[in-house]
Formats: C-alpha cells, sequence, structure tokens
C-alpha cells in the first residue's frame, strides 16, 4: 500500500500529460468553509478539470496535514471534481529539493524495543520511553502522530503513509518551530510566536528570512513551473508573482478595496506593479472604475462567474434568508435584522435565517438575544448547499459593503429567489433591477432595508418571476469558453491583444 501511495504522489508532483498545460491556482489555505471568492476558485478549478487540455492544480502556502484532510472531503462531497489536484508550496518544490540533494530525515531515536497498546505504539531504550506513535486510517493514506521527548518541547511528527510531512515543536518561550517536509526531505523551517512571523529558512538553499513575505518569495522561487499558467487571486498573494517562472494572472475579487469601497493604498501598489501577463476581474463595471482608480501593470480582461438557472422546484417558499459570511465590517447582517424586527409583525409566517460561519456570530447571538427576536430571527450554520436554500426561500438579503462581484446573488437569481442587496460597486448593480427581480437598499439605511423587505414580501410572485432575466450571460458555457480562451492566451503570451 505504501508504494502505491508513494507512486501515486510521485505522479501529482510530476504533473499531467505530455501536451497539457497545468494551471495553478495559488491558495492560502483550503478550509471547509469560504465565501464567494473561495466557490469562485473551485468553479474555475473545476471548469479547467472538464477540459482535457488543461491540468488544474491547486497550490496552497499551506503545508499542514488539515489541508490534504479538507481537500480530500472537498473532493468527496463533489466540491471540488476529481481531476483537480493539490499541492503545497513544498511539494511543488521537491524536484528542487532533489536537485539540491537533500536528505532524508533521519533523527528518529534509535530503541530497543517496542510494544504495541490500542492505535499506540511504544518505543523503548533502556526500558526508558523515547518515543510514542498514534496511527489511525485516513482518506489520504494512514496517518501517525509521533510524538518524541526533547529538552526544549516535545516534538510532534505527522506521517502520512509512512513518510514524514511535518514536525511542531512548541517551546517553553511561547515560540512554535515548524518544519515542513516531502517524502520525509526537509524543505522549510519556520519559527512563529503567538502566531507571528519570526524568522524562516529556506531549507533547500540554507538561506534564512527574517521578513515574512521575503521568506515566502524565497522557498516559491524554488517551483519548477514548465509552461504552466498561474492565477494569483487577490492581491493578498501577488507578491509572489515576480519570482513565478510562469504565465500569470491576477484575478481580482474585492478584497483590494476596503469597506467603504475605496482602493487601499498597499492594493493600488500592487496592481500598478503586478508582475504578469493579465488581469481579471468579474464584471464590465468593476473594470471601468480599475481603470479610474489605477494604471494597471497588464491587460485587463472580464470574466464573469457562473451559475447555470436551475429549474424551479414545486414548493412553498418561505422565509428570508442570508447566506453569507459572518463578519460584519463587511458584511453587515446586524443591519438586516434591526430592519426585518420593524416588518416582522407584519409577516408573522415569515422568518429570517442567516447561513454562515464567522468571527461576527456572537455579536449576532448578543444582538438576537438584546431585540429578543430569538423565535423569528435564526442563525442556522454553515450550509454546503446553498442552492437548496435558495430553492425554498421566499427571497434572499445581501447585505455587502464592497463586492467584486456576489456569487450568492447569481445562486440565488438561478433558483428563482428575488434578492435585496446594498447598492455597491460593482456585481449586484449589473445583476439586480429594482422592482424586477429585487431591490438594491443603500447601506445602513435601516428603514430602507425594512421598506425593501416589506415590497418583496408583499408581492412575491412578481419579483421570483424576474429572476432569471438576464441570467444567458452567465451560463456554464460562456464560463468554459471565456477560460479556454484566457489559458490559451497566456500559454501563447498574447493577452494583450484578447479581450475575454
Amino acid at each position: 500500500m505504501l508504494r502505491c501511495l508513494r507512486r501515486r504522489n510521485e505522479a501529482d508532483l510530476r504533473g499531467g500529460a505530455a501536451g497539457v498545460t497545468r494551471v495553478f491556482s495559488i491558495f492560502e489555505r483550503i478550509g471547509m468553509g469560504g465565501g464567494g471568492k473561495v466557490k469562485a476558485v473551485y468553479h474555475r478549478m473545476n471548469a479547467l478539470a472538464e477540459m482535457d487540455e488543461f491540468d488544474p492544480v491547486l497550490l496552497t502556502l499551506d503545508h499542514s496535514p488539515r489541508q490534504k484532510l479538507n481537500f480530500a472531503k472537498l473532493q468527496a462531497d463533489g466540491i471540488i471534481a476529481p481531476r483537480v489536484r493539490c499541492l503545497s508550496v513544498p511539494e511543488a518544490c521537491l524536484d528542487a529539493a532533489r536537485a539540491a540533494g537533500v536528505q532524508p530525515f533521519d533523527g528518529f531515536p534509535v530503541y530497543d524495543r517496542k510494544e504495541r497498546k490500542g492505535n499506540k505504539t511504544l518505543y523503548f531504550r533502556s526500558g526508558v520511553e523515547v518515543m510514542m506513535d498514534r496511527t489511525k486510517p485516513a482518506p489520504i493514506g494512514e496517518i501517525t502522530k509521533r510524538s518524541v521527548p526533547h529538552p526544549q518541547g516535545e516534538q510532534l511528527f505527522t506521517l502520512i503513509g509512512g513518510a514524514l510531512h511535518q514536525m511542531v515543536q512548541r517551546k517553553a518561550d511561547g515560540t512554535v518551530e515548524t518544519t515542513d517536509y516531502v517524502q520525509s526531505l526537509p524543505i522549510r523551517w519556520l519559527k512563529t510566536k503567538d502566531r507571528a512571523f519570526s524568522i524562516g529558512r529556506n531549507l533547500i538553499t540554507d538561506t534564512i528570512c527574517r521578513m515574512q513575505r521575503v521568506y515566502g518569495q524565497n522557498v516559491f522561487q524554488q517551483i519548477s513551473w514548465g509552461d504552466a499558467a498561474v492565477f494569483f487571486d487577490g492581491v493578498t498573494s501577488a507578491y509572489l508573482a515576480p519570482v513565478t517562472d510562469a504565465r500569470r494572472a491576477l484575478f481580482l475579487h474585492a478584497d483590494h478595496r476596503g469597506p467603504a469601497g475605496d482602493i487601499v493604498p498597499r492594493s493600488k501598489f500592487l496592481i500598478e506593479n503586478f508582475k504578469g501577463e493579465a488581469i481579471i476581474t468579474s464584471t464590465h463595471v468593476h473594470r471601468a472604475q480599475i481603470a479610474k482608480d489605477v494604471v494597471p501593470a497588464a491587460p485587463v480582461h472580464v470574466i464573469p462567474h457562473f451559475c447555470e438557472a436551475d429549474r424551479i422546484r414545486a414548493g412553498t417558499r418561505r422565509h428570508l434568508v442570508t447566506v453569507s459570511r459572518l463578519e460584519l465590517v463587511g458584511k453587515p447582517i446586524d443591519e438586516c435584522i434591526k430592519a426585518f424586527c420593524r416588518i416582522k409583525d407584519a409577516f408573522p409566517d415569515v422568518d429570517y435565517l442567516i447561513y454562515g460561519l464567522g468571527a461576527g456570530q456572537s455579536d449576532l447571538e448578543d444582538l438576537i438575544a438584546r431585540l429578543g427576536c430569538g423565535d423569528r430571527v435564526k442563525l442556522a450554520g454553515y450550509t454546503t448547499d446553498p442552492a437548496d436554500v435558495f430553492q425554498r426561500a421566499i427571497a434572499s438579503v445581501y447585505p455587502t459593503m464592497t463586492e467584486g462581484f456576489g456569487l450568492s446573488i447569481l445562486e440565488a437569481l438561478s433558483a428563482g429567489c428575488p434578492v435585496i442587496s446594498y447598492d455597491v460597486n460593482y456585481g449586484p448593480r449589473e445583476m439586480i433591477t429594482t422592482g424586477q427581480n429585487g431591490e438594491l437598499v443603500a447601506p445602513h439605511d435601516i428603514g430602507a432595508i425594512a421598506d425593501a423587505m416589506t415590497r418583496v414580501l408583499s408581492q412575491p410572485a412578481h419579483y421570483q418571476g424576474s429572476t432569471h432575466t438576464g441570467l444567458e450571460r452567465y451560463t456554464r458555457a460562456a464560463y468554459l469558453e471565456n477560460y479556454r480562451t484566457i489559458v490559451r492566451a497566456l500559454a501563447a503570451g498574447t493577452t494583450g491583444q484578447n479581450d475575454t
């Protein structure tokens, strides 16, 4: 079994078949939740997986074992297509480590006896325990947690399929040292304190870095890209573009703008100095605004997201819903709760259900308790099936302070669910027509939000009947062709001549 797993890992690291263009999407880390930006990346990877000419690879900056488990779960749940592969940055550096002569770790304690107790294996030398394993099966192979006593703090190693993957050591002074391995070869080392970067070392070149971004670039430039195309989603990873020897595209969502919609100064610098061949956004109004705000370093293309219009299921629609990250600065759901409390007595059969997770959850719980509306306003947790939520809802309420596109808006409309959204740049205005398929309201105007809820709840059939108008712009076929065109242009070096 270990030989099979290793052969599979080798294949993952080598890449796709000859004549196939590898397409990377840079991802900070894989979680089980995520908002519109995360969904947009998954949609892109799945779309590329439908086309045999592309080999889609999700490249994560995080190397923790949890990343592999999360990716396996997302594929098992059908959220990420089977053809999509996932590599961490250290895994993508394996060829460079081998070329540099990096040797496998061989520093585990010597023992003269071992003893099995349940799922534990204890190792002894001269009667003293020197190491302990806890092993369990997992979708990614057998996972072993190996603890080794150490004078400066216990070392906890993780092995996957028998190969060393990571070591974490927590010291008495509060520092944490992490070493990342690939097939037992040490790739990078990091020291943090209170979760803040202290120092890092590239173990391939033995280079010490005292700045986090320099450390990230130093390791990243060890990757052998070949003839790949690389997507950077948002400005948070754009600093890696200058050391990426491949064709590069920067996809701008909304994370380069502050809560008021103004471009963040550092983001402005990164966009104007992006080292790459293309910049992409999801709406035409956003591209026009980019042209006003900055002098982009590369041609700007538009690739709208997609959401096929679902066949509207028969059945009773009930309740207002919000599907959103619970982050109240950028998504002020608290304002919508206050607005609903103003009109709830006029609609006694309608509740307000809020789906999502985030740092604002406790504040929303406190607000609901303070307003005494817990019987009508409910935090429903994270949903993996927003389409089902929208299919059963009278309308969706989508509070947002800055929105590059608003994938939840498109998902709701495609399910026959009208949307009440804040009137902000850029996506809401491109998808919602007030009085037809939803309502656009001014942020922070509780009265206006309440009035919009009243209008939609008073004549739901009118609004629901117009939800599919204009959705022909967002079909899967158009989306696939847009990505085929941009990736081919990247590979050919002709992005300056194409306008998707």
